[in-house]
C-alpha cells in the first residue's frame, strides 16, 4: 500500500527530484542552474508530496505583495507513476494556500515549449495572458499564466 503524505518542501526535496530526473528534459536545463535557483523553501507557503522517503512533486506560492503570488512546482520522473494523486494534491494545496492567504492573483512562468507544463496549469485554472520572450536564463520564451481567486476579493 502507497504512504504518500504533504510536508513541508526543504531544499534536498527538490535537490532529490533533480538528482532522479525531473518530469521533463525542458526543465532539466532550468533546474541546472543552482547559482539561479530560488529557494523556495518557505514554512507555510511551500510542500512535498511524498512517497514513503520519496519526493514526488513540490510546489507552493512565493508572495510578491498584497494578493499577488507567483506559484510554482517541481515535479521528478516518478509522477507518472501517481499522475492522479499527484495532479490532485497540487492542485488542492495550491488552491488552499492561496485562499488561506487571501491571494487574489496567482502567476507563474511556463516555458513554451513545455506542452505538458502548458496543459498542466491550464488544468489548474491559469490562463495565458501573453509570451515573455527570451525570460529563461537560457533566453528562451515562457508563458505568463494566471489564475484569480475572485471570491477573495
Amino acid at each position: 500500500m502507497a504512504n504518500f503524505k504533504i510536508v513541508p518542501y526543504e531544499v534536498d526535496h527538490g535537490d532529490e527530484i533533480i538528482e532522479f530526473g525531473m518530469n521533463d528534459k525542458l526543465m532539466e536545463i532550468d533546474a541546472s542552474y543552482t547559482n539561479n535557483r530560488l529557494d523556495m523553501a518557505i514554512p507555510g507557503l511551500s510542500f512535498t508530496l511524498m512517497l514513503d522517503a520519496t519526493p514526488i512533486v513540490s510546489g507552493g506560492i512565493v508572495p510578491m505583495w498584497e494578493g499577488v503570488a507567483e506559484g510554482w512546482v517541481l515535479s521528478s520522473k516518478h509522477i507518472f507513476d501517481y499522475k492522479i494523486k499527484a495532479a490532485s494534491s497540487v492542485k488542492k494545496r495550491l488552491d488552499y494556500l492561496c485562499i488561506n492567504n487571501k491571494i487574489t492573483r496567482l502567476q507563474t512562468a511556463v516555458k513554451e515549449e513545455f506542452y505538458m507544463g502548458v496543459r498542466f496549469a491550464q488544468w489548474l485554472g491559469l490562463e495565458k495572458e501573453g509570451l515573455m520572450k527570451f525570460y529563461g536564463l537560457d533566453k528562451t520564451n515562457y508563458w505568463r499564466m494566471a489564475k484569480y481567486y475572485e471570491c477573495i476579493r
